[in-house]
C-alpha cells in the first residue's frame, strides 16, 4: 500500500477518537535481557537461548552446517529482522523514547509485545522456558514503570502446562501488577516412540494432552485476554531449508488458525464465554475463511446435515440398477450397492460440534465474532474484508485490531504505520465507523470487556469507559 501524505500526527488530528495500538513490539536489550536470564538462574543467559531457541528444541539454522541443515530439515528462521533506522531501533528498545514519540506517531495508547521473548513461552527445555518466562517478565516491569500512561506491556506465559501457565500468570499479573498477557498458543509434544524432533501440535483446546481449563478460568477471574502470537514456522509445510519468505508467509495466521480451532472445537469458548481471545498479526482473511468453513461444515456435518451423508440411505437396488443400464463399461457386480453402503458405515458417529456447545449456526458466528478479536497489519489491504457482512455468515462483523507491529522489519519507519492504516479509508476498503473499529474501538472492546478497569490511568481511559457504557 502507498500512504497519506499527511503525518501521523495530523492524520490523528483530524480523527474524532484515539488511536490504540494493539500489537507493537519491544526490541528487547540484549546486554539488560542476558542479565535477567542469569540473575533467574538460566546460567547461559542469551547464549542459552539463541542456541536453542527453536519450538520443537532443534538448535536454530544460524548454528548448524550446510549439511546439519539439510540432514535435520532446519527451517531458515529469520534474519535482518529488525529495522534499520537506528531511531526508530533504539524507540522499540527504549520504552520511555517510544513514549516520548508516541504523539509524533499518532498512537495514544500501545500495548507492547516481545519479540525474542516470544519465544520463550514454546521453549522445550523447561529451565529456559520457565525462567526465561519470569526473566522477561520482571524485564518489562521494569523497563516500563512509570509509562502506563501511554504504554501496556505484556507478561509471556508459557503453556507446556496448565500448572506453569497459571503460576506464571499470577506472577506477571498479580505480583507484577501487569495487565496483559501473550499466552503460548501451542505446545509441541514429543511422539514416545519416534525421534527427538518428531513432534505433534497441542493446541490447548481439542484432544489436549491436558486439562487448560484452570488456565482459561483463572484469565478470567483476573480480568486478562488470551492473546496468542505463536508462529507456526517449523510445522510441515512451512519448512524450507533456505528461504525464510516460503516459511514465514502464512506463519501467524496458520498458528492463530490452529489455536482457534482447538478453542472452538474443545469447548472452550463455549465453556468460558467471559474468556476473550486476541490472535495476533495473521490479519483477518484465515479468520473469514474459519467462520465461513465452521458454519459450513455445521451445516453439512452437523447433526442435521449428516443425515444426508448417512450411507445406510443408499437405495443398494436403485444403485445396482443404474449402473446396470449405464456403466457396461464398468462390468458392474450384482449387490454391490447394498455392500456399498455397510462398508461406509461406521459405529462411532460423532458430532464434530458438540463440545462446542453448538445447536445453529447463529451459536457459531456469535462466538467467534463476540469472543475473538484479529489483529492486522497496517499495510493489510484485506482488513476490510471482516466487514462484509453480505457475505459472511449471521449479521455481525469479525473484528479487527490495528496492530503496528513496530520494532520488527516489516515497518522500515514508524512514521508510515498510521497513514498505512488511514488508507483503509481513504480508498474505500473502510467506512468512519469501520475504521474507528479497526484502529481503535475493537481493541477498546476486548480488553474492557475482559477487564472494565483495562484502560484505568490511560490517555484514553474516559474514551475506554464511554465506549463500554454505550455498549452496556
Amino acid at each position: 500500500m502507498t500512504h497519506s501524505n499527511r503525518s501521523p500526527a495530523e492524520i490523528r488530528a483530524s480523527l474524532d477518537h484515539p488511536v490504540v495500538d494493539a500489537d507493537g513490539h519491544v526490541v528487547e536489550y540484549w546486554p539488560e535481557l542476558d542479565r535477567a536470564l542469569k540473575a533467574e538462574g538460566v546460567s547461559g543467559g542469551m547464549a542459552d537461548f539463541i542456541a536453542t531457541a527453536n519450538f520443537d528444541g532443534s538448535q536454530t539454522w544460524q548454528q548448524l552446517s550446510p549439511e546439519e541443515r539439510e540432514r535435520q530439515r532446519a527451517y531458515r528462521s529469520p534474519w535482518w529482522g529488525f529495522p534499520n533506522d537506528a531511531r526508530d531501533l533504539a524507540t522499540a528498545t527504549a520504552p520511555a523514547l517510544l513514549h516520548q514519540r508516541l504523539d509524533e506517531l499518532g498512537i495514544d495508547v500501545a500495548v507492547c509485545f516481545p519479540s525474542v521473548g516470544l519465544q520463550l513461552c514454546a521453549q522445550r527445555d523447561e529451565t529456559l522456558r520457565r525462567k526465561g518466562s519470569r526473566a522477561y517478565n520482571r524485564y518489562v516491569a521494569k523497563h516500563f514503570e512509570g509509562l502506563d500512561d501511554r504504554l501496556v506491556p505484556v507478561a509471556v506465559v508459557p503453556t507446556t502446562t496448565p500448572e506453569e501457565a497459571v503460576e506464571e500468570l499470577e506472577f506477571a499479573i498479580g505480583e507484577l501488577g501487569l495487565r496483559a498477557a501473550v499466552i503460548g498458543g501451542f505446545a509441541a509434544r514429543r511422539f514416545d516412540d519416534a525421534s527427538e524432533h518428531a513432534f505433534w501440535i497441542d493446541g490447548l483446546g481439542l484432544d489436549s494432552l491436558y486439562d487448560y481449563d484452570p488456565l482459561w478460568q483463572r484469565l478470567v477471574d483476573l480480568g486478562v485476554v488470551a492473546n496468542f502470537h505463536s508462529g507456526s514456522m517449523g510445522w510441515s509445510g512451512r519448512r524450507s531449508t533456505t528461504n525464510f519468505s516460503y516459511n514465514h508467509m502464512g506463519n501467524f495466521a496458520g498458528a492463530s488458525e490452529a489455536s482457534a480451532k482447538s478453542l472452538f472445537f474443545g469447548g472452550v469458548l463455549h465453556r468460558f464465554p467471559a474468556l476473550r481471545a486476541g490472535f495476533l498479526e495473521g490479519g483477518v482473511a484465515w479468520a473469514v475463511q474459519l467462520l465461513v468453513g465452521l458454519v459450513e461444515h455445521y451445516k453439512k456435518r452437523g447433526p442435521n446435515g449428516l443425515k444426508d451423508l448417512d450411507p445406510s440411505g443408499i437405495d443398494g437396488a436403485v444403485y445396482d440398477q443404474l449402473l446396470a443400464e449405464h456403466g457396461s463399461s464398468l462390468n458392474p457386480t450384482a449387490g454391490f450397492g447394498g455392500m456399498f453402503s455397510k462398508l461406509l458405515s461406521t459405529p462411532e458417529v460423532v458430532n464434530d460440534f458438540e463440545a462446542a456447545g453448538i445447536e445453529s449456526a447463529d451459536d457459531i458466528c456469535r462466538q467467534i465474532t463476540s469472543q475473538c478479536f484479529f489483529g492486522c497489519e497496517a499495510d493489510d489491504p484485506l482488513a476490510g474484508v471482516a466487514y462484509d457482512t453480505i457475505r459472511l455468515p449471521g449479521s455481525d462483523p469479525i473484528l479487527p485490531i490495528f496492530s503496528s507491529d513496530i520494532g520488527h522489519w516489516d515497518v522500515a519507519h514508524m512514521n508510515e504505520v498510521l497513514p498505512e492504516a488511514h488508507e483503509h479509508l481513504e480508498r474505500g476498503w473502510m467506512n468512519r465507523d469501520q475504521f474507528r473499529g479497526f484502529v481503535c474501538d475493537n481493541a477498546v472492546r476486548m480488553y474492557t470487556d475482559a477487564n472494565p478497569d483495562f484502560f484505568k490511568g490511560t490517555l484514553v481511559e474516559t474514551y475506554a469507559s464511554q465506549s463500554r457504557d454505550s455498549r452496556a
